[in-house]
């Protein structure tokens, strides 16, 4: 059997509360702090190789603007 349209509503209305509960402050303050903390491990990663690996950076860099030359030249 087929739920009516005003199960539908009562059934989206709580999953709206439920949404709302587990979006509190101290929640995303967390996730955002932890995005923050990889970011960050991240950039001193990555500080670190081209520290390390000055020509391979050089050389990556400029084969990934040669191909992206080319694929920009082929479109037109």
């Amino acid at each position: 059997m087929e739920a009516s349209p005003s199960e539908y509503r009562s059934g989206a209305g709580s999953l709206r509360e439920e949404s709302r509960g587990g979006t509190e402050k101290g929640a995303w303050s967390e996730r955002y702090e932890t995005v923050q903390a990889k970011t960050q491990q991240a950039i001193h990663a990555s500080e670190d190789f081209v520290k390390a690996h000055p020509f391979y950076t050089v050389l990556g860099a400029a084969t990934v603007g040669f191909v992206a030359g080319i694929l920009m030249r082929r479109n037109h």
